[in-house]
């Protein structure tokens, strides 16, 4: 009798492990696909930020969906939501503010594919899927209307056109226009094309960026004429002839 229980415990905890891991298998087979919403691109390392959730965090703390480790990024900077008619970016008391194409939003605005947004330094562009519930895949860029606009270097009279739908200057290799100076930041600034509009965006912490003598603190758009300082290097903006 007592060998037939202790058979039968065994037995019986081999069938609860089956049971268990069966569970387990069924539960991973039914698991549902996940589906990206929409994504955010950086525009200065094309490093891309799927949004997977109806609502995705987004800020330098540890918990946020998206994590971004600058110090110009709140540890809770702001929330994207899915809504029914649409996305909307929520500002949640960050210190440096959510930007939009340049505009500072107040609490919340609407974002739309193409939208550039500005999480102080981070510099981001917003993709929506064609369809709320579909793939990537479907995300088709949006054209810009591109103009023809040249940094001149004040100094050595060097063009240096603007082209695309943004441009990178820093002392890092790989950038649009490459100052090789030690005064100059890594990732001294950001220029974007906002429907045929340049944008100016200062990314250094060390080195100010200066439109026509003033710090730049936030996107600013540009106009032909302005003069832009890089520590010791100045350029004009302008059409290109």
């Amino acid at each position: 009798m007592a060998e037939i229980e202790y058979y039968t415990r065994y037995l019986l905890s081999a069938l609860a492990i089956a049971v268990l891991i069966n569970c387990a298998i069924s539960l991973l087979r039914l698991r549902p696909k996940k589906k990206t919403y929409a994504l955010f691109r950086d525009l200065a390392t094309n490093d891309e930020y799927e949004m997977t959730c109806y609502e995705t965090s987004i800020g330098r703390g540890r918990n946020t969906d998206i994590r971004f480790k600058l110090p110009s990024v709140s540890r809770a900077h702001a929330v994207v939501a899915l809504r029914k008619d649409g996305f909307y970016i929520f500002d949640t008391d960050s210190k440096q503010g959510v930007y939009v194409n340049g505009e500072k939003i107040d609490k919340k605005s609407k974002l739309s594919h193409g939208d550039t947004v500005a999480f102080g330094m981070e510099i981001m562009k917003f993709y929506v899927a064609s369809e709320a519930a579909g793939d990537i895949k479907n995300i088709e860029d949006i054209e810009p209307e591109y103009k023809n606009y040249v940094l001149t270097d004040i100094v050595s009279g060097n063009d240096f056109p603007l082209e695309g739908d943004y441009a990178t200057v820093g002392r890092e290799e790989g950038s649009n226009i490459q100052i090789s100076a030690p005064n100059i930041s890594r990732r001294q600034a950001i220029f974007t094309n906002e429907n045929g509009n340049w944008y100016l965006h200062n990314m250094s912490k060390n080195v100010p960026t200066l439109l026509n003598g003033q710090a730049v603190t936030k996107p600013t758009v540009l106009r032909s004429g302005d003069v832009i300082k890089f520590g010791d290097f100045a350029f004009l903006f302008g059409e290109e002839e």
